[in-house]
């Protein structure tokens, strides 16, 4: 992998994957121990939101270098819209994964590299919870819209969801969903992921929903 990530951005891009916000609680619970964050996350990145995977600017590079199509990679990787709010104004970036995009140009081959890192099983487990109104926003993002989505009540952890809105914020986490935070809105960012939707729902009793029209 030194071919493409031995640079001094892509070390910080590590550094910043490393980080996390963990959560610790005192024994009932209710407070946290450590409570003293600043937090920059898919959701909201602040002025980090840059180094969170490739830029565009990265990945025509790299194109270029490797005789591969630009358009076609941004079909296949691109749809993350990260967005730093400054006081001169908003500056949006187009985020691509690091990995799927060092694999499809060491293998000169676009494709789906998500399930190496990744399994289908894991966003089939959240996508067919018992949520009033999952199934029908996932029905529609994989119909190519936007859902509206309330990212408030999400407790940062993988394992508490009171509404739906909780699970489709813990998939923006984990890449299955990217988050436009100036609509408050939800989708399914690239032809990469949305394969991993058709995996998942290949194997779950939602009949027809495989049939619908996604990314070409």
């Amino acid at each position: 992998m030194e071919i493409l990530w031995n640079t001094h951005v892509y070390n910080r891009k590590v550094l910043l994957r490393s980080l996390k916000k963990e959560k610790f609680t005192n024994k009932n619970g209710s407070h946290s121990a450590l409570n003293m964050f600043t937090e920059y996350s898919m959701t909201d990145p602040g002025d980090l939101a840059e180094y969170f995977g490739f830029t565009e600017q990265e990945i025509s590079a790299l194109c270029e270098k490797y005789e591969m199509s630009f358009e076609e990679a941004k079909t296949w990787y691109d749809g993350y819209q990260l967005i730093a709010h400054r006081q001169t104004g908003d500056e949006i970036y187009s985020m691509y994964s690091p990995k799927s995009v060092v694999e499809a140009m060491l293998r000169h081959k676009f494709g789906t590299y998500w399930n190496q890192t990744e399994t289908y099983e894991a966003l089939k487990i959240y996508i067919q919870m018992d949520m009033d109104g999952l199934k029908d926003s996932v029905v529609r993002m994989l119909a190519g819209e936007a859902v509206p989505i309330h990212i408030g009540t999400f407790s940062n952890d993988m394992t508490t969801f009171a509404t739906k809105d909780d699970v489709l914020t813990l998939l923006v986490h984990l890449g299955y969903l990217t988050y436009n935070s100036i609509d408050e809105t939800v989708s399914i960012p690239n032809k990469e992921v949305s394969k991993e939707y058709v995996n998942a729902i290949s194997t779950m009793n939602w009949h027809g929903v495989a049939d619908l029209p996604m990314y070409a």
